[in-house]
This record gives C-alpha cells, structure tokens and sequence, in this order.
C-alpha cells in the first residue's frame, strides 16, 4: 500500500513539472517576448531615440541631447541588415525591404537622421537645406538656395553685411567658429567644388553636370555634349571608356562649370544636408548629396540632455521642440 502511495506522488509531482513550465511561460515569458516585440515594431516603424554625439549642429542642438525621431513621416522601411550593435557586427545583409508610403517628402529646414553614405552603420543628423532642383551655393561664407540667402550675414560675426528683407529669413541661426573658418569644410561650394568630392562615382558625376545643365545657369548642353555624352553611355553601359579618356572628359565638365561659377543643382532623389554649425560640419558639400532613400526619419524633440563637461543635466533643455 505504501509502495502504490509513492509511486502514485512521484507521478503527481512529475506531472506538476509541465503545467509549473506553462504558468511560468504565460505569466514571464510571454508577457516579456510581447513587450520586445512592440518595442521593436514602435522603434522601426514609429519613433526612436537618438543621441547627438558632435558639435556640428550647435546651437540648435548640443552634444550630450538626446532626441526623439518621428520615422513614419518620410516612410518607415523594414531592415536591411540584422546587427548586433554592443559588438558592431552585421549579421545579415541585404534583406529585401519594405517600405510603408509617406506622409510626406523631406523639406527644406527640416532636421533629419540618415544613414551616413560612406558607413551605413553609423547615423548622422543634419539640416536639410535644399530638395531636387534646388540650386545651392556657399560663397563668402554664406549659404545661397536659389539664389537667395539662406541666413542673414550678421549671423556671421565677420562676414560681409547682407541683409534680406525684414521677415524673410530662414533658420539657423547659425554658430560660425572663426578659428574653423579656414577648414575644408567652410570652403565655397559650387558645381565645380561638387564635382570635386572625394569619391564620387562617374554615375553620380554625370548626374550632376546634366542636373545642372538642365537648370540653364550658363552651362550650354551642345557644348558639353562632346564630354558628357561619353560619359553618359559609359555609365548606362552602352561603351566602355578607359580611365584616362574618363579623366579626359571629366576634367573637361569641371573646367566648364568653374569658368560658368555655376551653382550645384540637387540631382532628382536627393536632399542637401548641412550642419547648423556650418564651419566645424562633415555634411553634403564633403560626401555629396544624400539619397532620399538613407533618411530615417525627422527629429522631433528632445526628451534629456546631458553636460558631460559640468556633470549635469541641462533641464532648460527638455521637452524643446526641434527646428
């Protein structure tokens, strides 16, 4: 009697174990995998937090802010890449996206996050300053779209005095260091500094020169038509050029669009990025203009900041709206 007696609790116990697993399941498990994957889902899809790691968009932003970016506005799109970021591994790459339909395009004046063109693992934020077709200039120090100031010039401590009319003005306001003023980054810019960029690809190059001829700012296309015709076809694959006739015709667009002094023209499906901080920022006038498709998303408004150099919190600063 006592040997059934055992033999029958041992087995109650033993079928105490799964039913104990499925309560731990539905009362920790679950509830903490659900809770993961809504945040994932928010993050990708509807808003997440970046911090701001450099001085390039002082004062409108300071580092050590921590911002929140709306990234359903421009289109919030699936991953491309699956990472681990604590060791900065890519696992995969290369994952067909999906992308959701925007809101509405990038304008210009709006802050956004993007995915850096030279290391799409890093994130960058800047001022977009120009869409497609705008013409942008930086001449003296002073940044021109479509021919009109971007700033007033008394922003610009040392600058020539130009002023636009009373209530014209656009933002920023922008930090000039003087000490910075003499970096490539505060250089003029222009379609032949453009054509200039480190790195640029024949395909983008192209895309410049016939951007800017279309735009009719004193380039004449039957002239160019010589150089950038070959170029064209090399690029679309209709003709194969060797590097010192590509060196040829390239030079030759150059040297065109610095005797015109003509202005770059944004190519269709690119914005023009520029940091606030406009002598002391790595943006469009280094790496060329930013693929519409690299935007994250726009910043919103920033929910802590923190002085690293007095080890406090800049209370002031939170809850400030981004513009």
């Amino acid at each position: 009697m006592f040997g059934r007696n055992r033999q029958q609790g041992a087995r109650v116990r033993g079928a105490a174990k799964p039913g104990l697993r499925r309560r731990l399941w539905a009362d920790y498990v679950k509830p903490i995998g659900t809770a993961v994957l809504v945040a994932l889902v928010i993050r990708q899809f509807v808003i997440q937090a970046f911090r701001i790691p450099s001085p390039s968009m002082v004062n409108t932003l300071l580092v050590g802010d921590f911002l929140f970016v709306n990234k359903y506005l421009y289109g919030a799109k699936t991953p491309e890449r699956i990472r681990l970021p604590l060791v900065n591994r890519t696992l995969v790459d290369d994952l067909p996206v999906l992308k959701l339909p925007p809101l509405r395009e990038p304008r210009r004046g709006d802050i956004i996050v993007f995915e850096f063109p030279k290391d799409r693992t890093q994130d960058y934020i800047k001022r977009c300053v120009a869409v497609a077709g705008d013409r942008v200039e930086v001449r003296q120090g002073l940044l021109r779209v479509n021919g009109e100031l971007y700033e007033d010039a008394l922003d610009h401590p040392g600058r020539t005095t130009e002023l636009q009319p009373a209530g014209s003005r656009q933002p920023p306001h922008t930090l000039h260091d003087a000490a910075a003023g003499g970096r490539a980054f505060g250089r003029e810019y222009g379609l032949a500094e453009a054509l200039r960029t480190e790195g640029l690809t024949p395909r983008a190059f192209v895309g410049m020169v016939e951007a800017a001829a279309a735009a009719g700012l004193g380039l004449d296309p039957a002239a160019l038509a010589d150089d950038l015709a070959p170029l064209r076809d090399h690029v679309d694959g209709r003709r194969s050029l060797t590097v010192m006739e590509m060196s040829g015709h390239m030079g030759a667009l150059h040297a065109a669009a610095a005797a015109a002094a003509t202005p770059f023209v944004v190519p269709e499906g690119t914005i023009f990025m520029m940091g606030d901080n406009r002598d002391n920022s790595y943006d469009s006038r280094g790496w060329g203009p930013l693929d519409l498709d690299l935007v994250k998303g726009k910043a919103i408004f920033i929910y802590w900041s923190w002085d690293a150099q007095r080890f406090l919190p800049r209370l002031s600063r939170i809850g400030d709206l981004i513009r």
